[in-house]
């Protein structure tokens, strides 16, 4: 799920994919920052689970030469999990 939010970040995957993976706040403030680039994945995201429909999520990313961290929260709503959280802390 955070791949694939990174990849419409860069410009990779088109914005409407948020859509189908986080809640609409959220989707609209991303599709806003779509911007062309490469991000990689320096290591494995981590997942802590402070309640069983609950999901907080960190992972390093290197971005144009900076290494960054990426933060996000999901919640399972619905019968899906749902970003309802994400941040590039830059």
């Amino acid at each position: 799920m955070i791949w694939v939010v990174l990849e419409v970040l860069d410009g990779r995957r088109p914005a409407r994919v948020l859509r189908e993976v986080a809640v609409p706040g959220v989707a609209a403030r991303l599709a806003a920052l779509v911007r062309v680039r490469t991000t990689r994945m320096v290591r494995a995201p981590r997942v802590c689970h402070p309640s069983r429909l609950a999901a907080e999520i960190s992972v390093t990313v290197r971005r144009e030469g900076r290494v960054l961290a990426v933060a996000a929260r999901a919640e399972h709503q619905g019968g899906r999990w749902w970003l309802t959280t994400f941040a590039v802390l830059e």
